[in-house]
C-alpha cells in the first residue's frame, strides 16, 4: 500500500509549522548535547573535576549512572506520553540530551576534535537526505517496519557480542550496517511524525507531546548515525597514521 501523499500535504502550512516545531525541538536537543559535551571536554583539558574522575577511574561509574538515567527517561516518556504536560515532556527530552552530552565529552579524547567534527558533518548531511526522503516519498515505509525493528535488535545483539569477539569489535561491518539502518529509521520516523500529526488533530496536549517525542526519536536516529559514522571515520584516520 502506498503512503497517501495527497492527504499528507492537504494541510499545507499547518503541517509545515508542526514539522518546524519538531525540528526546532530536535535542534535544541542537539544544541544542548553539543554544549554540555564541549563544556565537559574543556573541563577535562583544564584539569577540572571530570579530569579527576578520569584519573581515578570513577568516570565509569558516572557513565553507568548516566546510562541508567537515560533508560529511565526513555521509559518514563513512553509511559506518561498521554498524561504529562508538554513542558514536562520537553524538559525530560532536554535532560536526556544533557546527559548524552556528558557522556560525549570524552569522544574528542578518543577520536580527536577534527574527526568528531567531520563525523558530525557527514551525519548531518546523511540525516537531512534521509529525512527529505521520508518527507517526500509516496511509499509507505511502515511496510518495512518489521525488517527495520528486527535489524535494530540484531544490531544491538551484534554490538553486545562485539564486546567479547575481537573480530567483531575491530571490524567496521557493524558500523556500516548501523549507518544504513539508522538512515532507514530516520526516513520512517519522519513519515511517522507526519502521520501522527493527522491522527492527533483536535488534541493539542497529545499533539504537543508527540511533537516532542517525534523530535526525541529523530534525535536518537541522528545520535546513533553520528556514533557509527564516527567509528568509521575514526578508524580510517587511525589507519592513515
Amino acid at each position: 500500500m502506498e503512503f497517501n501523499r495527497e492527504n499528507v500535504y492537504s494541510a499545507g502550512g499547518t503541517l509545515q509549522s508542526y514539522l518546524s516545531r519538531v525540528f526546532v525541538t530536535m535542534g535544541a536537543g542537539l544544541g544542548i548535547t553539543a554544549l554540555v559535551a564541549a563544556l565537559g571536554y574543556f573541563n577535562i583539558m583544564s584539569g577540572g573535576w571530570m579530569y579527576k574522575m578520569l584519573a581515578n577511574g570513577s568516570i565509569r561509574m558516572a557513565f553507568l549512572v548516566a546510562f541508567i538515567v537515560q533508560i529511565g527517561l526513555c521509559i518514563s516518556m513512553g509511559r506518561r506520553l498521554t498524561t504529562m504536560s508538554n513542558g514536562t515532556a520537553r524538559t525530560m527530552f532536554y535532560v536526556y540530551a544533557g546527559v548524552t552530552g556528558f557522556t560525549f565529552s570524552i569522544l574528542p579524547l578518543e577520536f580527536g576534535l577534527a574527526t568528531v567534527f567531520t563525523a558530525f558533518a557527514f551525519a548531518a548531511v546523511m540525516f537531512f537526505a534521509c529525512a527529505v526522503i521520508g518527507h517526500y516519498t509516496n511509499v509507505d515505509l511502515s511496510r518495512f517496519s518489521g525488517i527495520m525493528i528486527g535489524g535494530l535488535f540484531a544490531l544491538v545483539l551484534a554490538s553486545v557480542l562485539a564486546l567479547f569477539i575481537p573480530s567483531l569489535r575491530n571490524g567496521l561491518v557493524i558500523s556500516y550496517i548501523g549507518v544504513i539502518l539508522f538512515g532507514a529509521l530516520t526516513a520512517w520516523d519522519m513519515q511517522r511524525v507526519k502521520a501522527i500529526y493527522y491522527q492527533t488533530q483536535g488534541n493539542e496536549m497529545l499533539s504537543g507531546n508527540l511533537a516532542v517525542y517525534g523530535a526525541f526519536e529523530l534525535y536518537l536516529d541522528f545520535i546513533n548515525m553520528f556514533l557509527y559514522i564516527l567509528r568509521i571515520v575514526g578508524s580510517r584516520s587511525s589507519s592513515r597514521n
